[in-house]
């Protein structure tokens, strides 16, 4: 049988109404065209899914591009208002594709500033009723004295107590497999950090109030930095707790134990004293 060219031809052309093509009323309308595609893409996980099997909650935002250090500056306001009126850790989540190191040094640079102004202005208040005052005159060297040595302190120890506190719950993260980074964890923690220190310094004014204030803002300080901890390290609420939770036990485990030693050796001293 010979071979006819034209043999088959009209099968399989688009609108020949044979089956298998569109408007044919066949069984498959989109064969020989492939299998049709999303034209959005899949859409990107969201950070409140269920942890994956390592513990992680599958969120990696992407690293934004290096921004102009007045824009970042500028952007800062509304970094701490989000954070602080949307605690959460898909907030920390999105905030943290902006870490950087000169942003990261800004603010704590600001913070050691704001806590040399505000240690000279409650410097000159404890100062006015004190014997640096004598026959109603002020002594401005005694207070110039007072402040310079108060803002060499708030400059070394701002930044020491700030790397010391990110860097021991850094390593506790990594304890408890987590996956972020140093640079990422103290960013994210700066965002809460920073207006919390400020608002607690400035409530400190305030007699007892102030103090109730205070401690408000340090509890709900814990709870922020256990958000943090949840978006940079990927890790559930429970480990990121534990994170934040342990050295604080701990430090107030070794105050009680100082307390307790100095009360024991003060009671002994004024019992070998008492005849």
């Amino acid at each position: 049988m010979a071979w006819d060219p034209n043999q088959g031809q009209g099968q399989g052309q688009p609108g020949n109404g044979e089956q298998g093509q569109p408007g044919s009323g066949g069984t498959d309308p989109y064969s020989g065209y492939g299998t049709p595609q999303n034209p959005y893409g899949a859409p990107p996980p969201q950070y409140d899914t269920p942890p994956n099997q390592q513990g992680g909650y599958g969120y990696a935002p992407p690293q934004q591009a290096p921004r102009p250090i007045g824009q970042a500056i500028q952007e800062l306001p509304n970094q701490y208002i989000k954070v602080l009126t949307k605690p959460s850790a898909q907030t920390f989540a999105e905030e943290m594709g902006k870490a950087d190191w000169a942003m990261v040094w800004i603010q704590l640079l600001g913070l050691a500033i704001l806590g040399t102004i505000l240690g000279f202005i409650r410097a000159a208040i404890g100062l006015a009723g004190s014997s640096f005052v004598s026959n109603n005159q002020f002594n401005p060297t005694a207070l110039l004295a007072l402040s310079v040595s108060g803002s060499t302190f708030s400059f070394i120890s701002v930044p020491l107590a700030f790397f010391i506190l990110v860097g021991i719950q850094y390593l506790l993260a990594k304890a408890f497999q987590g996956q972020g980074r140093f640079l990422t964890q103290g960013y994210t923690t700066l965002l809460f950090q920073v207006p919390i220190y400020i608002a607690s310094y400035v409530l400190g004014f305030i007699p007892i109030l102030g103090g109730l204030a205070g401690l408000a803002l340090l509890i709900y300080s814990w709870v922020l930095n256990v958000f943090a901890i949840m978006a940079v390290h990927r890790l559930s609420g429970g480990k990121a707790s534990a994170v934040v939770f342990i050295p604080i036990v701990v430090v107030g485990l070794l105050l009680f134990l100082c307390i307790f030693a100095i009360a024991a050796i003060l009671i002994a001293a004024a019992t070998r004293t008492t005849p």
